[in-house]
C-alpha cells in the first residue's frame, strides 16, 4: 500500500502529502528552509548549505567511516580545504571502509594539490613572497641548500642557509672570519676570549690550533716567542776587536735582542761596545750605527766588574741581514752572552 495520505481540508481542495509509514504510524517528508524573519531561501546543494554548529556533534566512534572536507575560511592561519580519499584519486572524497588507511591531500584556493611547501600553488623558490599570516604566501623553509644561494628582496622571507652535511651556514656582519694570512683586512675585528690557567697548559703539536691564556685576574700570559725559537750566544774574548761577529742572521732575517750578560776578568781596562753592522762593515761609527750596549769596564785583582741587559721589549735591529759586532778600544778580557731571535 503506498505510503502518501490525502488530507481532508474541509472546504479547500484537499491534496496529498509524502509520507513514511513506520509501525502504523505516518511521518511525513518535510523540505527543510533557513532564512531571516519574514524570509526563506530553500536549502539545496553547496549554494545554500545548511549551517551546523559542529561544536555539538558527538565524537566519532572509534574505526567509523569519515567523509567530508575540512575547510579553513580565508584570513586563518592557513586557507585551504583537507580532502580525505582511500588511495585511489586525489580529488574524490570517497567513503573509507573499516580499517583502510587515510590520505589527506592539502590544496590552495583554487582547488590545485599543493606537492610541497616553497612556494605558492606547491611550487618550490627560494625567495620566497612576502610572508602575511592569513594567507597562502610562501612559508620560510628550515635548512635550505644552494651551491650558490641567490639573493632576497626587501621585504620577503627567505629560507636557512645549509651546507650539504646540513651544518647551518653563518656568517658575521662586517667582519671576515677567514681571510688568508697576508691578505688584505677588512671589517671590524672580532673579540677573543682567553683560558685562565695558574700553570702552563701541556704543549700541543707545530702548526696547532691554541687556546690564548691568561692568568686567573684575566691578564693576558704573552711570550715574544716560543722557547724553540730563542738563539742563544756565548763567546769569551782576551784581545782587542774590531768589529768581530757575534751573531750573523739567517739571510732576509733580522735581530732581536732580549738580554745581554757581559762579565770581565782579568786587570785590561776597556770600553766594549756592541752594534749592529753589515758583514763588511767592522768600523764602528758613532751617531751612525745602530748601538745594542756601550760600556766601559775596570777589572781588578779583587773587583769584576760586569753587565746585565734585559730590556722590557726587544732591542730590534731595523735592518734584514746586519749583524751583531763587537768593538773593543783595549785588550779586555770578558765573557759575552746574547740571547734573541731571529724575525
Amino acid at each position: 500500500m503506498a505510503d502518501n495520505k490525502t488530507i481532508d481540508n474541509g472546504a479547500l481542495t484537499d491534496f496529498t502529502a509524502a509520507t513514511d509509514e513506520i509501525g502504523g504510524v505516518d511521518y511525513q517528508y518535510v523540505k527543510l528552509v533557513d532564512g531571516t524573519l519574514d524570509s526563506t531561501t530553500k536549502i539545496a546543494g553547496d549554494a545554500n548549505g545548511l549551517d551546523v554548529d559542529v561544536t555539538r556533534l558527538p565524537a566519532l566512534a572509534t574505526g567509523a567511516n569519515t567523509i567530508g572536507n575540512v575547510g579553513l575560511v580565508a584570513g586563518s592561519a592557513f586557507a585551504g580545504k583537507v580532502q580525505l580519499t582511500d588511495g585511489t584519486s586525489d580529488a574524490t572524497v570517497r567513503n573509507l571502509a573499516a580499517n583502510d588507511a587515510l590520505n589527506v591531500a592539502i590544496v590552495d584556493g583554487s582547488g590545485a594539490q599543493v606537492t610541497s611547501f616553497g612556494g605558492s600553488g606547491g611550487t618550490s623558490s627560494t625567495d620566497n613572497s612576502a610572508f602575511t599570516a592569513g594567507t597562502t604566501a610562501d612559508t620560510p623553509m628550515a635548512g635550505f641548500y644552494q651551491s650558490a644561494p641567490s639573493a632576497v628582496t626587501d621585504g620577503r622571507s627567505a629560507a636557512i642557509g645549509i651546507t650539504v652535511n646540513r651544518e647551518v651556514k653563518v656568517s658575521v656582519t662586517d667582519s671576515a672570519l677567514d681571510v688568508d694570512h697576508d691578505a688584505a683586512d677588512s671589517g671590524k675585528p672580532v673579540k677573543t676570549g682567553a683560558k685562565a690557567a695558574n700553570a702552563l697548559p701541556a704543549a700541543v703539536a707545530n702548526a696547532d690550533r691554541t687556546n690564548n691564556v691568561s692568568d686567573l685576574f684575566g691578564r693576558l700570559l704573552v711570550a715574544h716567542v716560543d722557547p724553540a725559537m730563542v738563539t742563544h750566544k756565548n763567546l769569551t774574548y782576551t784581545s782587542q776587536q774590531t768589529g768581530t761577529d757575534v751573531w750573523d742572521p739567517a739571510a732576509g732575517k733580522k735581530i732581536a735582542v732580549t738580554s745581554v750578560i757581559i762579565g770581565s776578568y782579568g786587570t785590561t781596562s776597556g770600553r766594549i761596545i756592541l752594534w749592529f753592522g753589515d758583514n763588511a762593515d767592522t768600523t764602528f761609527t758613532q751617531g751612525t750605527d745602530q748601538v745594542l750596549v756601550a760600556a766601559s769596564f775596570a777589572p781588578s785583582s779583587t773587583s769584576k766588574p760586569g753587565l746585565v741587559y734585559t730590556p722590557a721589549t726587544p732591542v730590534f735591529c731595523t735592518t734584514a741581514d746586519f749583524e751583531i759586532h763587537v768593538t773593543t778600544d783595549a785588550a779586555i778580557s770578558f765573557d759575552l752572552t746574547v740571547e734573541g731571535y731571529e724575525f
